[in-house]
């Protein structure tokens, strides 16, 4: 069986995190299959060396790239083709399509134009693929609230986690004690309401690293540091040595720092959004994600309490293991499989 993979985000953050994660996964398998990463040229090293790189130098988001990937799949012979995110080229080879998560469609791209285009292009995956992919059953219980109809379709592969975040490493040590968010400054990330929390703190000695994005808007805060983007090495110390991850968004598909905090011992406190309470699993804090004082409160008790330190990065550990890219990988296969003798 030949699986074909859209990786053309394969260098991003968010999608290009899964489809590493995913191609690294499956590479590992024992197997007859064999896998077709579709990359652009400039992101061929980032493909396994047991899988075949196809070099598509496609735009993403473009009516344009529905016809020119469509030829690159047929020119491959697939026996299924699978992609990544909710845009599906146009081909007759049997599709798996994942959708993350229906965020976008609760918190409307800013540019013109944009929403159209995502609620047409997933509701034509959701109808053209043989089966659907998402990541959590937060995130398959909020694709059924839009689409019903798609629920024969659907199956919950969880992502994994990168192996640098399990094991013993290297702490941050340069920015003293520290509360930890990592991502971007999007709305539904609910960064704002984070600093209002931080300004409440009660330990005036503890800072707030806003790793991911720039982060402009805060650069002014008492207390506050951004370190822009940062390599994956540089954000699993960050985990390491912070007091806490703090991750208080309103809305989340799976929520991977939640995870990888975790993996890396580190406390968690999250909000009550069902995605992070389901990858949390009973291993961090939950707090009301519209509220700075709720948030304030859990940051200020994880300050105070190392033993509830010690109980949360034990417990969080072992919640972690449960999230591998091998076993995403697995699960993943059996619906290629699963296509293929259909």
């Amino acid at each position: 069986m030949r699986v074909g993979i859209d990786c053309r985000k394969i260098a991003d953050f968010g999608i290009g995190t899964y489809a590493r994660g995913l191609l690294g996964g499956l590479a590992s398998l024992d197997g007859d299959e064999q896998y077709v990463a579709f990359v652009p040229r400039s992101s061929r090293e980032l493909v396994p060396a047991n899988v075949e790189a196809v070099v598509v130098d496609v735009p993403n988001y473009s009516i344009r790239e529905l016809p020119l990937m469509g030829r690159a799949i047929a020119a491959a012979r697939l026996d299924v083709f699978h992609s990544v995110h909710y845009v599906l080229p146009w081909t007759s080879c049997p599709s798996i399509t994942t959708i993350h998560d229906m965020i976008l469609f609760h918190f409307r791209p800013p540019r013109f134009g944009a929403s159209a285009y995502l609620a047409f292009m997933t509701r034509r995956a959701l109808r053209k693929s043989a089966r659907v992919l998402t990541v959590s059953e937060a995130a398959r219980r909020s694709i059924l609230d839009r689409f019903p109809e798609s629920e024969g379709k659907l199956a919950v592969t969880p992502n994994g986690i990168d192996s640098v975040f399990f094991g013993d490493g290297p702490a941050a040590v340069d920015l003293g004690r520290y509360f930890l968010y990592a991502g971007n400054d999007k709305p539904h990330k609910n960064v704002g309401r984070l600093v209002q929390a931080f300004a409440q703190r009660a330990d005036r000695s503890t800072r707030l690293v806003l790793a991911g994005a720039s982060f402009d808007r805060y650069r002014d805060v008492e207390g506050l540091v951004t370190t822009g983007f940062v390599t994956i090495e540089r954000l699993a110390s960050l985990y390491r040595g912070a007091l806490a991850l703090v991750l208080p968004s309103l809305e989340e598909g799976f929520g991977l720092p939640v995870a990888e905090a975790m993996a890396c011992g580190t406390p968690v406190i999250a909000s009550s959004t069902p995605a992070l309470v389901e990858v949390a699993g009973g291993a961090a804090l939950h707090v009301d994600a519209h509220s700075p004082d709720d948030l304030a409160a859990a940051m200020n008790r994880i300050a105070a309490d190392a033993t509830l330190r010690v109980d949360l990065a034990s417990r969080g550990r072992a919640r972690a293991a449960l999230f591998t890219w091998r076993r995403c990988a697995e699960l993943t296969r059996e619906v290629y499989r699963s296509v293929a003798r259909a």
